[in-house]
């Protein structure tokens, strides 16, 4: 029962833990950066804590690990290769990414899931934008994040984004919106959001859902 209720809730629950890749997809984009990051998420009136890393071998190959935690056991975690192809055009940088991932039974079960993003993002001085569009398991769904940005060039920045996260999945079809606030100081990134349900013919959702995360990069 215990892995039951464990595998519908990692399963289920997070399009930050499938779309979104640490830390906060926005470093580290130096050769041999590695990083970690904590979130917790709160919905369906459960709370998750996801620990997660990243490996950068170079800015165009890159390594993830996200694993979950409910009431102090491990949930499936979700291994991930992220290929992006990096532009810099001026004041604009922008890139591709492909993502195969596989979510693994580390919950002590037996399912194996195969998943893939396909993204694109890009950052002005003034502007962040990010558009995933991926598949795990039988998870279909699309998240957008578009908003401003404030650096002050002394290395740090704070962007307000708004974020629409789109999912299709057998137990049916939900629309969650709503704000995000992302502050980047030298190597520490903290991410909070909060979004509600515009469309929920999801029968396995119910409520809002909240998100906090920090990271450290080196």
């Amino acid at each position: 029962m215990k892995h039951s209720i464990l595998f519908f809730l990692t399963a289920s629950v997070s399009i930050t833990a499938v779309a979104h890749q640490p830390i906060m997809d926005m470093a580290p984009r130096w050769n041999g950066g590695y990083g970690i990051q904590t979130r917790v998420e709160h919905a369906n009136s459960e709370s998750t804590t996801w620990v997660e890393g990243v490996y950068t071998f170079k800015p165009s190959v890159r390594m993830t690990l996200k694993v979950p935690y409910v009431d102090g056991e491990m949930g499936n975690a979700i291994f991930a290769v992220p290929l992006k192809r990096y532009t810099n055009e001026g004041s604009l940088t922008y890139n591709w990414s492909i993502t195969p991932s596989v979510r693994m039974p580390t919950d002590g079960g037996n399912d194996w899931d195969a998943g893939l993003s396909v993204s694109y993002s890009s950052e002005t001085p003034g502007l962040y934008q990010l558009y995933d569009a991926y598949t795990l398991g039988n998870k279909t769904g699309i998240d957008i994040n578009v908003g401003w940005s404030f650096p002050d060039g002394n290395g740090s920045s704070w962007f307000t984004l708004w974020d629409i996260s789109a999912q299709d999945s057998d137990s049916g079809q939900r629309v969650l919106t709503g704000p995000v606030l992302v502050y980047f100081k030298r190597n520490v990134v903290m991410r909070a959001e909060y979004k509600v349900p515009a469309y929920d013919h999801d029968d396995e959702w119910q409520g809002n859902f909240i998100n906090f995360g920090i990271g450290i990069v080196y």
